[in-house]
This record gives C-alpha cells, sequence and structure tokens, in this order.
C-alpha cells in the first residue's frame, strides 16, 4: 500500500507539473494538450492525501511501540516532527491549489498556469522538507532533495502529459526543439544532485548492494539506460526520421518514455520508504540482506565484507549482451518497431544489472 501510494504521488505532482508548465508555452511551439481540469483538480486533492500514507504508517507503528493512543502520537509528529510540520503546509497548499482549480474563473485566467506551477513547487519543496536528506543536513539537504525532485517531475511530467493528453501531432518539431533543451537542463540538475544526494545518504555505493535500498538504488540508476535511450531518439532522432518518413509518429515513442519513467517512479517509491544505510555494516546487525544480492554473489556473506569488482567471462559476456541490446535498440528504431526496441532498451538494463552483480566480489 505504501509503495503504491508514494508512486501515485510522484504521478500526482508529474501530472501538474506538466500540465502547467506547457500551458505556459505557446500553442505554436507545442502539440495540443488537454489534461482535464477535473484530473488536475483530483490530483491536487490527493496529494496530501497521499503524503499522509507514510505518516499515518509511522504512527501506527510508534503508538505500538511507545504504548500510547494512535491520536496521541499524530499529535506529537505534526507538532514536533518535521515530517509532520511538512505535511501541515503540504495540506494548506494542495487546499489552496484545488480551492484555485475548483473556480472556474481562475481555471480560464491566463495566469493560471503560472499560480499553479509556483503552488506545485511549493508543495515539491514541503516534500524536500519532509525528505531523508533535510533530516539530516537541514536546508541543504532540503534544497538539494527539492531540486532533484522538481527537474525529474518537470522532464518526465512534461513526457507523460504530451504522451497521454495530446488531442494531434501538430509542432512537434518546435515542440522538441525547447523540450530538447528543458530535458537536458532537467537531466543535468537530476544528476548533480542525485549524486550529491548519494553522498549525504549512501556513502558506500557499491557496498550498499547487499541491502534492499542498495539494490533498488541500483535498479533505479539502470532504468536510466532505456530513459535515456528513449530520450535521445525522441529528442534528437526525431529529424532525421521525418527525412527518411514523413508520416512518422513520434507520439507512441513518448508514450514509451513515459512507461519508463513510471517504472522509476515505482523504484523512488520503494526506497523513499527505506532508510539509507549511512554504514552499512551497521545497516545489516539490524537489517536482513537483500535476497536479490544473495541469491546472485557468489562469495561467502557476512556483514562486515567488502565488496570490490573482478570481472569475469560472465560478467564481459552480459556487458557484451547489453552492447548489442543498445545496438538493436538503435536499429529497431529505424526500422520503427516500438515494441521490440522497448524490449531491447529494458534489456540492456537487464544485462546491465547481471554484469554487475557477477562482478563483485
Amino acid at each position: 500500500m505504501i509503495y503504491l501510494s508514494e508512486t501515485l504521488l510522484y504521478v500526482c505532482f508529474a501530472l501538474l507539473m506538466g500540465a502547467f508548465t506547457l500551458r505556459l508555452v505557446p500553442e505554436g511551439k507545442r502539440p495540443q494538450v488537454v489534461v482535464p481540469d477535473r484530473l488536475l483538480l483530483a490530483c491536487a486533492l490527493a496529494i496530501p492525501v497521499l503524503s499522509f500514507v507514510p505518516l499515518d504508517q509511522t504512527a501506527r507503528t510508534f503508538a505500538a511501540d511507545f504504548e500510547l493512543s494512535y491520536g496521541q502520537m499524530m499529535k506529537s509528529l505534526l507538532l514536533d516532527a518535521v515530517a509532520g510540520k511538512a505535511f501541515i503546509w503540504t495540506l494548506l497548499s494542495a487546499l489552496g491549489l484545488s480551492v484555485l482549480l475548483g473556480m472556474k474563473s481562475f481555471r480560464q485566467d491566463r495566469h493560471m498556469p503560472k499560480v499553479g506551477l509556483f503552488i506545485t513547487l511549493l508543495l515539491a519543496v514541503w516534500l524536500g522538507y519532509a525528505s531523508h536528506a533535510s533530516s539530516l543536513y537541514g536546508l541543504k539537504g532540503t534544497v538539494i532533495h527539492s531540486a532533484h525532485f522538481i527537474a525529474v517531475t518537470i522532464w518526465l511530467g512534461i513526457v507523460i502529459t504530451t504522451s497521454w493528453f495530446s488531442k494531434d501531432e501538430s509542432h512537434w518539431e518546435p515542440f522538441l526543439s525547447w523540450f530538447s533543451t528543458l530535458a537536458f537542463g532537467c537531466f543535468f540538475v537530476t544528476i548533480t544532485a542525485g549524486i550529491t544526494l548519494m553522498t549525504f545518504t549512501t556513502p558506500e555505493y557499491v557496498n550498499a548492494w547487499m541491502l534492499p535500498y542498495g539494490q533498488m538504488l541500483l535498479i533505479k540508476h539502470l532504468l536510466l539506460l532505456p530513459l535515456l535511450l528513449l530520450a535521445y531518439t525522441n529528442g534528437f532522432g526525431y529529424k532525421n526520421k521525418l527525412k527518411q518518413n514523413a508520416a512518422f509518429r513520434p507520439l507512441p515513442w513518448f508514450k514509451a518514455e513515459s512507461i519508463v519513467a513510471l517504472l522509476i517512479f515505482i523504484a523512488t517509491s520503494v526506497l523513499g520508504q527505506q532508510a539509507p544505510p549511512h554504514e552499512v555494516k551497521e545497516t545489516l546487525q539490524t537489517t536482513a540482506p537483500s535476497s536479490l544480492f544473495t541469491t546472485i554473489y557468489k562469495g561467502s556473506f557476512s556483514p562486515d565484507i567488502t565488496l570490490h569488482f573482478s570481472l569475469g567471462l560472465d560478467s564481459w559476456l552480459l556487458l557484451a549482451s547489453a552492447v548489442v541490446m543498445i545496438v538493436g535498440f538503435f536499429r529497431m528504431y529505424r526500422s520503427e518497431q516500438l515494441l521490440p526496441a522497448f524490449a531491447m532498451g529494458l534489456l540492456a538494463a537487464a544485462f546491465s544489472y547481471g554484469a554487475l552483480m557477477f562482478a563483485i566480489a
């Protein structure tokens, strides 16, 4: 339940970010994208509800541990804990946005996208305020986590809204000309902030693969491979495809990119509900190792081991297979075969995962 609620929370943010950003763009520079106002209102209302789920889970757990009533524990969390204070601000901001979206006069106002985007950005900041990075590093952690989340949701939010709510495929070339630049900027911020966050939360990146958190972090990172392959073809391969085939339709490829984005949101939702392993050896004293890791790892496991790379034949073969899948992806793109290309992108990530896991000793 908690993972589903977190995934839906990220999707709601992405839809709001994408819809409001696109409405700021002149109609001649984008396809006709119509996200229903009711859906935007539903997303605004859902954000505080979905944000409450982990708080509710924490209150139930602590209430049982400290032999307090649920109400007492929830009151303590809301008034004293950072996550509780962040939820209060999230609730107020989301209700304000919901009221505005419920007003017909506001929906038709030309300033509506600016106001909506501003409030959604505030909501993203409150999410960053409640993050692990914020609890560890205060304002610095809040800023970096918020920047990471905002960049991701703007980039992938535009992909999702364009993919599933476009009424036509007009103005695609001018759309891609500005969106490719924006996506590259968002990707740069995402990577920079993400690496910084890792130094905060997962300083022992490779050793963390022994834990469920580290495994999911690795899977999330490898899912960037098919996402970037699709982003590259959608952003830079489109013009060449049009020269070869004037009837080429890029929208289905954008939908494929949005599906990979959803997979990344799912991985992120799992990560968000696990404590990051600042000290892997200490974490292994209280947390069981990942079943994926123990199944694949060829050595003798103990909590005090330090992982290092040793590339063997199996790793090289898997790495070569990943390269073959990447080459195959581009070949399928040139021949406009979406499903095989999509599968090859995911297989490239899977083979890369296998190559890395078989390389550790």
